[in-house]
């Protein structure tokens, strides 16, 4: 798993791999002493989770297509100005 994480896998992706909770992914690196990436995303990732969110697709599965954590979408898709949605797809 260290390696994988050190290869630039996600703890998504590691935890897909290894079926289990992405947490349960991030504390076994922390024990490890594996220092943890804050990656934001690039341009393109901002785009494309805006289209995808603009299509309807909830937080959740923007980030997964993307491979990132949900709340790193929202706070992208924010700061980019995109209005959000409440958890019933109403405009805020």
């Amino acid at each position: 798993m260290v390696i994988g994480y050190q290869a630039g896998s996600t703890a998504y992706q590691l935890a897909e791999q290894f079926r289990i909770n992405r947490d349960t992914v991030s504390k076994l690196l922390e024990r490890q002493g594996v220092p943890r990436r804050n990656r934001p995303l690039s341009p393109a990732q901002i785009e494309r989770a805006t289209e995808l969110y603009g299509a309807g697709l909830s937080l959740v599965s923007v980030s997964k297509q993307l491979g990132c954590d949900a709340r790193t979408v929202h706070l992208a898709l924010r700061k980019a100005g995109v209005r959000m949605r409440d958890t019933h797809g109403r405009e805020r």
